[in-house]
């Protein structure tokens, strides 16, 4: 009976000091602030060829802030 409890004190003995890991993180690089695109409303009692050309607009904004975003992902690899 002692060699048991001997046993079971060795082993939460054992297992109770552990020592804690510690590794250093490397940050690759700080991601760049990129600017939201302002988009524009469409109005809603405009022409045809306004709804159009404010769509054409916010699609080459749009176009714009995804290249810039493909760039600051590229900068980060």
């Amino acid at each position: 009976m002692r060699f048991l409890f001997l046993i079971l004190i060795l082993f939460l003995v054992g297992c109770s000091f552990i020592t804690p890991l510690e590794k250093t993180v490397y940050v690759k690089c700080k991601i760049p602030e990129v600017p939201r695109a302002d988009l524009e409303s469409i109005p809603e009692n405009g022409t045809y060829p306004e709804k159009l050309q404010v769509i054409l607009n916010n699609y080459l904004k749009l176009e714009k802030e995804n290249e810039m975003l493909r760039e600051a992902i590229k900068v980060c690899q």
